[in-house]
C-alpha cells in the first residue's frame, strides 16, 4: 500500500504508538480507560500489518473488531453523565468521536481492496473447435462491490482529514512545551503533566499521519 522507502518510519511510528497504548493500559485508572487504550493499541498493530503486506491477518474478525470499537468510542461520546464512561467533557466528546471516526476508516481501509473491481483471469473452454481440446483464458471483469470512483473521491478526502488531524493534535504542544521549558505552571509536578500531554498528542498526531499516508496511497 505504502511506497517501500515509507514502510520502515512508519512501522517505527506504529510499534512507539503500541508501546505508549500498551503503557497507558496498564497505567488506566479505571476499566473503560483501560479497554480504550487496548483498542489503540489493536489498532495500531492492525495497520502495522497493512503496512506490511507479507503480513496475513484475517480480515473478518478484523472488520468486526474495528467495527465494534468504533461503535464503542461513539457511545461513550453521546452517553449520559451517570454512565462511568470517560467521554463527558466536551474535549473528551469531541477525542471519542475522532477516534470513532477513525475506527471506521479502518474497517473502510481493510474492506477497500476486497470491493474494487479488478479484472480476474478465468479459464473457459474454447469455442469454436471443440476437437482441439483446449481452454482459452480471458480476462473477465467482476462486478465491483463499491463505486471505484466514489470510493477514490473518498480515500482522497479522507487523507486530506487526517492531514488536518496531524496538525490539529500537533500545533497545541508548541505552548505546552513553551510552558514546559519556563516551568511556569503552578502546581504538583506541572512539567510531568505536560510531558504526558506532549506524548498523548505525539501519538494521536502519528496515527493520523500514518492514515493520512495509508488513504493518500490508496487512492493514487
Amino acid at each position: 500500500m505504502l511506497a517501500p522507502f515509507l514502510n520502515i518510519p512508519v512501522s517505527l511510528i506504529l510499534v512507539a504508538g503500541t508501546a505508549f497504548c500498551l503503557a497507558k493500559a496498564f497505567r488506566g485508572n479505571s476499566w473503560v480507560t483501560r479497554l480504550n487504550y487496548v483498542l489503540h493499541t489493536l489498532m495500531a498493530l492492525g495497520m502495522l500489518g497493512m503496512v506490511w503486506h507479507d503480513v496475513r491477518l484475517p480480515l473478518l474478525p478484523q472488520l468486526l473488531l474495528f467495527g465494534t470499537a468504533s461503535f464503542w468510542f461513539f457511545l461513550q461520546a453521546v452517553s449520559r453523565h451517570e454512565f462511568a464512561l470517560v467521554c463527558h467533557s466536551r474535549p473528551g466528546r469531541l477525542s471519542c468521536l475522532y477516534h470513532a471516526a477513525m475506527l471506521a476508516s479502518m474497517v473502510f481501509m481493510l474492506a477497500l481492496p476486497h470491493s474494487a473491481g479488478q479484472a480476474e483471469r478465468t479459464t473457459m473452454p474454447a469455442h469454436p473447435a471443440p476437437h482441439h481440446g483446449h481452454a482459452l483464458t480471458t480476462n473477465v471483469p467482476s462486478i465491483p462491490d463499491v463505486s471505484p470512483l466514489w470510493t477514490h473521491a473518498a480515500t482522497q478526502v479522507l487523507a486530506i482529514l487526517f492531514a488536518g488531524a496531524v496538525l490539529a493534535w500537533l500545533l497545541p504542544m508548541v505552548r505546552l512545551v513553551a510552558k514546559m521549558l519556563a516551568k511556569k505552571a503552578p502546581g504538583l509536578n506541572p512539567v510531568s503533566w505536560h510531558r504526558q500531554t506532549i506524548l498523548e498528542r505525539s501519538y494521536e498526531a502519528g496515527a493520523a499521519l500514518t492514515m493520512s499516508l495509508m488513504f493518500a496511497a490508496t487512492s493514487l
